[in-house]
């Protein structure tokens, strides 16, 4: 009788363990939002020890790493240049997606829109405009 009873409390303890790791990755990639206006935003990336820093005025990106065992934290640039040289506060949001390596960049004044790709590589860094089709 028992060994009828540990096997289901076994499955469910491993389904309850799956479920909790995901629920995890899915609030470390959230795009939560201040309420409250912001020049800065920090965007988490599913590399624990890195984030991305956006201002949303310009639309500028870096890059930030932190480490906890040594002095090895940097703030790399991922964007060239500003998008526009000072816009108003919030006018740029990222937002992840499925593919942990790529954002998408709004200009929520003009709708346009930006593929943003990081990397700890550096040749794999880049901000790319996404243009509308003409068809």
């Amino acid at each position: 009788m028992k060994k009828l009873l540990i096997l289901p409390l076994f499955l469910v303890t491993i389904f309850c363990s799956a479920q909790s790791i995901n629920a995890n990755e899915l609030v470390r990639v959230s795009n939560y939002q201040s309420p409250v206006p912001s020049k800065f935003r920090l965007y988490p990336t599913i590399n624990i020890t890195i984030f991305l820093r956006l201002n949303t005025s310009t639309g500028f990106i870096d890059m930030v790493q932190y480490s906890i065992k040594d002095v090895s934290s940097s703030i790399v640039k991922l964007s060239e240049f500003p998008l526009v040289l000072d816009g108003p506060v919030d006018r740029f949001t990222l937002y992840p997606t499925t593919n942990i390596w790529t954002f998408l960049l709004l200009d929520q004044v003009e709708g346009s829109t930006y593929q943003v790709q990081w990397s700890t590589e550096p040749e794999k860094r880049f901000v790319n405009r996404i243009y509308d089709r003409k068809e």
